[in-house]
């Protein structure tokens, strides 16, 4: 297999790097791990509050993709497929150990982590961070998961339907019920500024 430096291998596409991957490329795999490690852990702690147990699920993930590198299958979105897996991962402990807290429920209530530490890790006015606290508690978790899916991590409803296991129909659905109900409450150009809070920063 051809060598590549560091700089070659973050110039591949994901699919380029999965590929070298399950080619044995361990390096490719390091690269696909630094590349999407931010937005698997951001994800992770939306689903529980253990931020010990996301580190320990996504370092797990990451060697039994290598130790099963040459049965995995192809992966056409692999940001996807990662973010599937992790969800997974996360609900299977749930039901192996000790209850934790990963809530899949449609109850109200805050999406785990709180909102506001991302809109503070993002240096945004305190107004704002509570502007879009109030919008976010008044969510089910699900609607809450739905929307950090489709700003934050930029998927569209074919991919959060995946990782969700979700129709994509439903998660249309349910992103046309929530800005319903969001744009019953507030003004399209507020509710508009409050959401572009979610996109992360480049």
């Amino acid at each position: 297999m051809e060598r590549f430096t560091a700089a070659t291998y973050r110039d591949l596409s994901p699919q380029e790097l999965w590929q070298r991957f399950k080619a044995g490329d361990e390096r490719a795999l390091g690269e696909l791990a630094r590349e999407h490690y931010p937005g698997l852990y951001n994800y992770g702690l939306r689903l529980t509050t253990d931020s010990e147990l996301v580190w320990d699920t996504i370092q797990d993930l990451f060697l039994e993709l290598w130790d099963h590198r040459e049965t995995v299958g192809n992966a056409v979105f692999v940001k996807t497929y990662l973010l599937k897996a992790l969800r997974y991962k996360l609900l299977k402990t749930r039901a192996h150990q000790s209850p934790i807290h990963i809530d899949d429920s449609d109850q109200v209530g805050p999406f785990s982590v709180s909102i506001e530490d991302e809109i503070i890790d993002q240096e945004v006015h305190t107004e704002q961070a509570r502007l879009l606290h109030q919008l976010m508690a008044g969510l089910t978790k699900r609607q809450q998961e739905v929307l950090y899916l489709r700003f934050y991590q930029n998927l569209d409803n074919h991919e959060i339907a995946q990782i969700m296991g979700m129709e994509r129909q439903s998660v249309a659905n349910l992103l046309h019920r929530t800005f319903k109900e969001l744009r019953s409450h507030w003004s399209p150009d507020l509710l508009l500024s409050l959401l572009l809070l979610l996109l992360p920063k480049r």
